[in-house]
């Protein structure tokens, strides 16, 4: 994914993405039109590549990822 110094990032709140394990992992969601999109950890938090995300700096996909990560790890 591009990298721009107004990059927006969906922030975990249950454990620090700082130097995690999973930082770099995306994970391929489908959108409601079938388009597929992409949501990777990032040391700042959650991106996915959507024009949703880009505009609000979250996205159900990111929404959804995020909760499937969490939910793991408890």
């Amino acid at each position: 994914m591009k990298k721009s110094k107004f990059d927006r990032y969906l922030k975990p709140t249950s454990f620090d993405p700082k130097n995690h394990w999973m930082v770099g992992i995306v994970w391929p969601m489908q959108g409601s039109k079938g388009k597929e999109y992409g949501v990777e950890l990032h040391d700042k938090g959650f991106k996915c590549d959507c024009t949703g995300f880009a505009y609000h700096g979250y996205c159900k996909h990111s929404k959804a990822v995020l909760a499937q990560v969490e939910g793991a790890m408890q």
